[in-house]
C-alpha cells in the first residue's frame, strides 16, 4: 500500500503532486505510530509481570523515552504520540486502516482518539469505529469544532455517556511559554484559563498598568506585559520608569523568583543604548529601501542565554537584569583532579549546569537547574569531576539507573547514549555554540578500580520510586468519573424533558438513551454573496 502511494506521488504533477505526497505523509505517519504500538506491546510482553507498572518509570515511560530519543523530541511529545498509537491499535482498528491508506491526517486521528476515549462497551466502540471510518475521509475540510461535532454525533448515537461535553473543555486549559531562539530577548505566552480567572487576570493587569504615573515611557501594552512579568516574580506592584525619585510608584517589590542566565562578562557592562519602551520610532520614507542598521558593540557577539531556553541581547541584559542580579563567576576546572566526595562542590556544580544548560538525554530540554548531577560512571568507581558529570532530569536519571540505557562521556562534555536496541545518540553541551570556552576539554576520567572486598557500591540501596496507582488505574478512574458526570447530566436533561411533556419524571431514565443529538448540519449552504 505505501509503495503504491509513493509511486502515484512520483507520477503526479502540479497540484495533484501536493495531494499525493500528503497521502504519503499520512501513511508514513501511520507506520511510525504503528511501530510505537509494536514497541509498547513488545515491552509489555517482555516484562512478564505487573510490578513495573507500579514504578514511577513504568513500561510506558521506558517506551516513550526510546521513541523520544529516536525522533529527537521531548518525553511529553513522545508520550502523547504513544497514546494515539495505543488507541488506534487497541480501540480503533478500522480508523487505523483508513489512516494507513493515507486518507486522513494525524490531526484528524488525534481528534478521533480523544473524542472516543470514554467508550467502555466493546460493541459500542466497534460500531463507532466502523461509522467514523466510513465518514472520516469527508471531514478533512471542516474546522476543529465541526470535526468534533461530527465525531460526537456517532459517539452519542451508540454511547451517550461517552460524549466529551463542553464543560470538560476546562480540562484542556494550559499555559505555555515559548522562548524563540532569535536573540530578541522576548518570549510568547499562550494560555487557556477559566473564564473567571481570565477576567480576574485582565483586571489585575489593567490595575497594575494604571498605577504608574503619566510620565512612564511605556505604552499600555508594554505596561500590561511588564505587569504580567511582575506577577511571575511574586510581586503585586509595577514600578514606574519615569526616573522621578518623588514618584510614589517608583519603587517596586523585590523578586522571589530565580532566573538563571549565562552570559559573557562584557555583556553585563554593555553600554549600547537599548530603546525598550515607548512607541517604535517611525522615520519618514524617502522612497528608497531602508537597510536595517547593523548591530554594534558587544551585543553582536556576546549574547546571554537563559538556562531554560531563549537568548537575550547584551544591551537588554545590562539594562534590565545585570543591575540587580546576583553574579556568580563560572570557573572552568581545567585539569583539576577529581574531588574526593560524591556531591560536587558548588563551584563545580555551577560549571556543569552552565556547560550543559539542559538535560543531556536525547531530545530532552529540561533546564539544567531542574536536573540531577549524574555520574556517568557510577561513584565511587567513577570520580567526581567535570568529565564524569552531566545534567540529567529525574525521569531520564531513573531510566539510566534502572533501564538498559548506557552512556559514555568525553572530556569536552559530549555524551554518547546507547539504547537497549543498540542505537546510538550523541548529545552536545548546550553552551557549545554560544559559550564554547565552557566546552574546552577537562581532565580525562580516571576510573578507580574497586577491590573485590569492597562492597560499598553493592550495599548501597537502590530502589525505584513507586506510584500510588498505576497509569492504567488512573486513566480508568478518570474515564469512570467523566462517564458518571455525563450520566447525571443525561438523566437531569431527560427529567426536564419529561416535566415539559407532562410525563412522570421517575421514568425519565428509561428514555435517556432514546434521545440522540441531531445530525450535524452539512457544509452545502450557498455562499454569502
Amino acid at each position: 500500500m505505501f509503495e503504491s502511494l509513493v509511486t502515484a506521488a512520483l507520477r503526479s504533477r502540479a497540484s495533484a503532486a501536493v495531494g499525493a505526497w500528503a497521502r504519503v505523509e499520512n501513511a508514513a505517519c501511520a507506520r511510525r505510530l504503528f511501530a510505537m504500538a509494536d514497541e509498547l506491546e513488545r515491552m509489555l510482553a517482555a516484562d512478564g509481570s505487573l510490578e513495573r507498572e507500579q514504578w514511577c518509570l513504568d513500561n510506558w515511560d521506558a517506551v516513550a523515552a526510546s521513541v523520544a530519543a529516536a525522533q529527537n523530541v521531548s518525553l511529553g511529545v513522545a508520550s502523547h504520540q504513544l497514546l494515539i498509537a495505543d488507541g488506534l491499535r487497541k480501540r480503533l482498528p478500522r480508523v487505523a486502516e483508513v489512516f494507513a491508506a493515507g486518507a486522513i491526517s494525524y490531526r484528524m486521528v488525534a481528534a478521533v482518539v480523544s473524542r472516543t476515549r470514554l467508550i467502555k462497551d466493546t460493541d459500542a466502540l466497534a460500531k463507532v469505529d466502523t461509522e467514523i471510518a466510513a465518514h472520516v475521509t469527508s471531514w478533512g475540510s471542516l474546522s476543529v469544532d465541526k470535526t468534533q461535532t461530527e465525531i460526537d454525533y456517532w459517539v452519542d448515537r451508540y454511547d451517550p455517556a461517552a460524549v466529551r461535553r463542553n464543560e470538560y473543555t476546562a480540562r484542556g486549559r494550559y499555559a505555555d511559554v515559548r522562548k524563540p531562539e532569535d536573540g530578541s530577548g522576548t518570549a510568547d505566552l499562550e494560555a487557556r484559563l477559566l473564564a473567571t480567572d481570565a477576567d480576574a487576570l485582565d483586571q489585575r493587569l489593567q490595575a497594575m498598568a494604571d498605577a504608574v504615573c503619566a510620565n512612564d515611557p511605556r505604552t499600555m501594552d508594554q505596561r500590561r506585559s511588564d505587569a504580567l512579568g511582575v506577577i511571575g516574580h511574586g510581586a503585586d506592584r509595577l514600578a514606574c520608569l519615569c526616573q522621578d525619585p518623588r514618584c510614589p510608584a517608583a519603587d517596586g517589590q523585590p523578586s522571589t523568583v530565580v532566573v538563571h542566565v549565562v552570559a559573557h562578562e562584557e555583556s553585563l557592562t554593555d553600554d549600547t543604548p537599548a530603546q525598550l519602551d515607548g512607541q517604535e520610532p517611525r522615520r519618514p520614507w524617502s522612497g528608497e529601501p531602508v537597510a536595517p542598521e547593523p548591530p554594534t558593540g558587544p551585543a553582536a557577539t556576546a549574547p546571554a542565554a537563559l538556562m531554560g531556553g531563549g537568548m537575550l541581547p547584551a544591551p537588554l541584559l545590562a539594562a534590565k537584569i545585570a543591575g540587580t542580579a546576583k553574579i556568580v563567576p563560572i570557573v572552568h576546572p581545567g585539569d583539576a583532579p577529581p574531588q574526593p566526595r560524591y556531591i560536587p562542590t558548588a563551584v563545580l556544580a555551577t560549571f556543569i549546569r552552565c556547560r550543559d544548560m539542559t538535560c543531556r538525554f536525547p531530545g530532552c530540554d529540561e533546564p539544567a537547574h531542574h536536573c540531577d548531577l549524574d555520574h556517568t560512571i557510577a561513584y565511587p568507581a567513577g570520580p567526581t569531576q567535570a568529565s564524569n558529570l552531566k545534567c540529567v532530569c529525574r525521569k531520564h536519571h531513573l531510566l539510566k539507573t534502572f533501564g538498559d540505557w548506557r552512556d559514555l562521556q568525553w572530556p569536552d562534555g559530549t555524551v554518547v547514549w546507547t539504547s537497549p536496541h543498540g542505537q546510538t545518540y550523541t548529545t552536545h553541551p548546550g553552551s557549545r555554540i554560544l559559550f564554547p570556552t565552557l566546552c574546552k576539554p577537562t581532565a580525562p576520567i580516571t576510573k578507580v578500580e574497586m577491590p573485590q572486598t569492597d562492597t560499598t557500591a553493592a550495599n548501597r540501596p537502590l530502589a525505584m520510586p513507586r506510584r500510588k496507582a498505576t497509569r492504567t488505574q488512573n486513566r480508568t478512574q478518570a474515564i469512570n468519573d467523566e462517564r458518571r458526570h455525563n450520566q447525571s447530566v443525561i438523566q437531569t436533561e431527560a427529567e426536564e424533558r419529561a416535566r415539559e411533556l407532562g410525563k412522570d419524571p421517575g421514568k425519565a431514565c428509561e428514555e435517556t438513551y432514546c434521545v440522540s443529538r441531531p445530525r450535524p448540519p452539512s457544509d452545502d449552504d450557498p455562499p454569502p454573496f
